[in-house]
């Protein structure tokens, strides 16, 4: 059959030219023999189907056969094809099927080797040759066997016979085989090629170039040009996929208009088609050796693959050789994409499953990976044997460390399906509900129920139950916490140093849990614990609780940086990087800790999960607050927000949220700052760190708007809790700062005195940032110049650009003010001059740097500014507008029309020089504050 579409002389000049010069020798009475081989798929039929042709147009008889693996066992099929055909003229086809049909089948042993022949079979292969040396008399006659190694013994010695005698005929015997290094007929072929007569014509792949002279002549120029590189490599020179490609390739142009050179060819009939052809006259080896490859994916080692198509390595390699011959293969890997997909596709699914499962065991004896057998353990979906279980163990592990999460949790599905073992069940399901947690933090739920009852039945370890305890906590489950704690310590546990470690941080973020409940704690950590596990246990705890013996925090400032210099991201220090983070923040490094979780951040983005993306960038949000660099925290604080869903990031949602009220308050963005605010929160929050930072930040949120008492409220119930969870460090809140303001903002400077006082008395309250912005505070309560201005000097020296740039900038405009006060003008300028360009620009609006000489220095009355300019009608409108009223609200409420509010409203704007209405807040409680200071 003819490859349709593959124009033949392009790269067979050479072999078209042999050819043609053995059919001129037939013609002019000398008979030869010609072989045709080579790999499947390389164009034997296509070259044979031309030299018939050219027979036919010389005026040669033409009598063909196609040999076929079906009926190789049908005594003389070859040569009955042969001498049935209707060319022959119907006295010689009579004379023919006589002998075929009366003789041959008796005479002929179809089990007798193919050179050895009997006087009948003599006789029979007499008689057909006389035949054809007659028919020979008026014309040429060409014989053409297609596909020689499946023909049948007794044609073979039929073939054979003839042979031996037409080198003085008008004869032309043609014969194609596929050959690769293996004969099919051994006999046979030793025969044929010692006669003189007998030409071999090997044929081979095409090369690239002439695979882009077939495209040109195919397709054209552009398309040649286009695809000539691409389709070499996929079709590896074949004829047969080269043709089936374009044929694909014109009929997805002719419908689409565009054609994808991927895997989309799997859909494709006539690659499909191709392939499968090419397969189906392939070796059995070569075909069983094609299916294994495509299930393992990649050639692997010879004793690999003869186990996996249960043969000897000989076999195995034979198979890969025959198929790379044939173009299929290309540094043992299939060459086209979709040959993989077409030959697994072909397979049922229990043949697949089977094959995969030996792929395992192969894989396993070869003592590959353990991510290669779980490749295929997870591809069978079975694992029936207990070495397998191991296996997945181990590659769970190992693709978790590699961030492929998603397969880690296939490994440790599949395991959890067929293990049996108690305690090997419960270590797989706690690992397997960590990996959920770095995915879906909510997701860890379904776990939950199994981990109690391994819990309960003594099958979790101590590691095991502090990771239920921090699921459980985590998802805003603290009754159920607290009472799979109760049922741990009723079994009386003997902790090791890194558990009990685990269980101070674990209670430094959820301080109601533990209370009074004491446990155990073995006298060494476990042979082989990570030793930088167990120093983050130690310096966390001292530093979360205020170590007396490092005011400074610089030990533990150190050491946090040497962990996070020093530690990848991953599973297992996840804990450790974010609290040393942590570490940085309380100790007043917000620089660092900035810069420390933007290369977290950035690491976690590039690994794509994305609990860790949302907890780095909740850091950065909350570092950017410290630093009083407002719109970033925003950002990144929306960033976190987004990357998990409400119900994934539990009771940690306080943590971003804390961030975003603050910094929109402080921005002025009052709307925003409201929709935080507003948005719901587990009841659960109020009993976690997370919770106390959003209480601080709602404090900070009235106190913008207007709210006083509020915020005084809920800075007061954040320092209680702080101080009944022995939490009470201004390095991690220092709600005394907001209360303290908040009091002055009522008029209660002495109440703001005390509690400025006792936070500088606090452990933490030295630190550069606290310290200073409790000193500017000190002074706004402060009634004699030179003291004010001696803080205010003190706490512009502390406050840096780098960890406070905010708090700075409003120090340096009261400052400043100061020295008016004082008569020093000439320092007033300067420091003004530098407050103007400390001020960040988004914050132009908040803090008002005051711009030329007072009025006091000129010795005139000074101009009424800001809210002083305000009279008490116009006051009492732009506190309720601040507070968040319309102006229908404000007009109730006041008794006056809408009309006269919006009066107010617009000498309000123009006396405190605001824009528009959410401004209002920030500008009346800096007017405040500033008329407090000068007081």
């Amino acid at each position: 059959m003819k490859v349709p579409g593959v124009p033949l002389l392009v790269g067979w000049e050479t072999e078209v030219a042999t050819l043609q010069g053995l059919l001129a020798g037939c013609v002019a009475g000398h008979g030869s023999v010609a072989v045709i081989g080579g790999p499947v798929g390389c164009g034997k039929t296509a070259l044979l189907h031309h030299v018939l042709e050219q027979a036919v147009d010389a005026g040669a008889l033409t009598l063909t056969a196609i040999a076929s693996r079906a009926e190789s066992g049908l005594p003389a099929g070859v040569v009955g094809q042969l001498f049935r055909n209707e060319g022959i003229p119907p006295e010689f086809r009579r004379s023919a099927n006589e002998l075929l049909d009366r003789r041959l089948s008796g005479a002929i042993d179809a089990t007798a080797d193919s050179e050895a022949i009997r006087n009948s079979d003599a006789q029979i292969a007499h008689g057909l040759f006389t035949m054809l040396l007659e028919m020979s008399k008026s014309r040429p006659v060409v014989v053409a066997v297609d596909d020689l190694q499946h023909a049948d013994t007794p044609s073979l010695r039929v073939l054979s016979y003839l042979q031996r005698r037409m080198a003085s005929s008008r004869l032309f015997l043609v014969l194609t085989e596929l050959s690769m290094g293996r004969l099919a007929h051994p006999d046979f072929h030793a025969e044929l090629f010692r006669q003189p007569n007998c030409t071999k014509i090997r044929l081979g792949l095409l090369s690239r170039c002439a695979t882009t002279s077939v495209i040109e002549a195919r397709l054209g120029p552009i398309a040649a040009a286009e695809l000539g590189g691409s389709f070499h490599a996929a079709s590896g020179g074949s004829p047969l996929l080269l043709s089936a490609m374009m044929d694909d390739y014109q009929a997805t142009t002719a419908t689409h208009g565009t054609v994808r050179h991927d895997t989309e060819y799997a859909s494709r009939e006539a690659l499909h088609l191709a392939l499968t052809s090419c397969l189906h006259q392939s070796e059995a080896c070569a075909h069983e050796v094609a299916r294994a490859l495509a299930v393992l994916g990649e050639a692997p080692s010879s004793a690999v693959l003869a186990h996996l198509i249960d043969a000897d390595q000989e076999a195995a390699e034979h198979g890969l050789a025959w198929l790379t011959a044939a173009g299929l293969l290309g540094e043992g890997r299939f060459r086209h994409p979709a040959a993989r997909t077409i030959i697994l596709g072909a397979m049922a699914a229990a043949e697949r499953r089977n094959l995969h499962l030996r792929a395992a065991a192969a894989l396993h004896n070869d003592s590959c990976s353990s991510t290669a057998v779980a490749e295929h353990l997870i591809a069978a979906g079975h694992a029936p044997e207990e070495w397998m279980l191991g296996a997945l163990r181990d590659a769970a592990e190992q693709e978790a460390a590699a961030d492929r999460l998603d397969i880690a949790a296939q490994c440790l599905d599949l395991a959890l399906a067929h293990c049996d073992d108690a305690e090997q069940r419960a270590r797989l399901t706690a690992e397997r509900a960590h990996i959920e947690w770095c995915v879906s933090p909510s997701g860890t739920m379904r776990y939950a129920g199994q981990l109690r009852s391994a819990l309960r039945a003594g099958h979790l370890d101590g590691r095991g139950a502090v990771m239920l305890l921090r699921h459980l906590l985590w998802n805003g489950r603290n009754g159920e916490a607290r009472e799979v704690l109760a049922e741990w310590w009723a079994s009386a546990p003997r902790v090791d140093h890194v558990v009990a470690q685990e269980l101070t941080i674990l209670n430094w973020w959820y301080p109601t849990l533990i209370g009074s409940a004491s446990f155990v704690v073995v006298p060494r950590a476990e042979p082989g614990a990570a030793h930088s596990v167990q120093l983050h246990g130690r310096w966390a705890a001292d530093t979360l609780s205020g170590d007396p013996a490092d005011p400074a925090g610089n030990e533990a400032v150190t050491h946090a940086e040497g962990v996070l210099d020093s530690n990848r991201l991953s599973l297992s220090t996840l804990e450790l990087l974010h609290t040393a983070l942590l570490t940085l923040l309380h100790m007043d490094r917000p620089d660092k800790a900035a810069m420390w979780s933007e290369r977290l951040l950035k690491e976690a983005q590039d690994r794509s999960v994305p609990t860790w993306q949302a907890l780095f960038a909740s850091l950065r949000a909350e570092a950017a607050v410290r630093q009083g660099d407002f719109p970033t925290a925003i950002s990144h604080g929306e960033d976190a927000m987004a990357q998990l869903c409400d119900k994934d990031w539990g009771v940690g949602i306080g943590d971003p949220l804390a961030s975003l009220v603050l910094a929109a308050s402080m921005m002025g963005r009052y709307r925003r700052a409201t929709e935080y605010v507003r948005r719901p929160v587990p009841d659960a929050v109020y009993e976690t760190r997370s919770g106390l930072r959003f209480l601080h930040a709602r404090g900070h949120f009235h106190l913008t708007t207007g709210r006083h008492r509020a915020a005084l409220a809920d800075f007061e119930i954040c320092g209680h809790l702080m101080a009944a969870w022995s939490l009470d460090l201004p390095g991690f809140i220092p709600w005394r700062s907001g209360a303290a303001e908040a009091h002055l903002l009522l008029g209660e400077r002495k109440a703001a005195r005390e509690v400025i006082e006792e936070q500088l008395g606090l452990p933490g309250g030295e630190l550069p940032r606290i310290r200073g912005a409790s000193l500017w505070l000190l002074a706004a309560a402060t009634d004699p110049p030179d003291e004010r201005l001696a803080l205010l000097d003190e706490a512009a020296r502390l406050l840096t650009l780098e960890t406070s740039r905010f708090d700075l900038a409003r120090c340096l405009v009261d400052l400043g003010c100061a020295l008016e006060a004082v008569g020093d003008f000439e320092e007033a300028r300067a420091v003004h001059a530098r407050a103007q360009d400390t001020v960040p620009v988004w914050a132009s609006h908040v803090v008002r740097v005051p711009s030329g000489p007072t009025a006091a220095r000129l010795g005139t009355p000074a101009p009424l500014t800001g809210a002083t300019a305000l009279s008490e009608a116009e006051k009492r409108v732009a506190e309720l507008a601040a507070a968040g009223h319309t102006n229908r609200a404000i007009a109730r409420q006041l008794f006056i029309t809408v009309s006269t509010v919006e009066q107010h409203l617009t000498k309000v704007y123009r006396k405190l020089s605001v824009r528009q209405r959410t401004d209002l807040g920030t500008h009346l409680r800096m007017d405040a504050m500033n008329s407090l200071c000068s007081s």
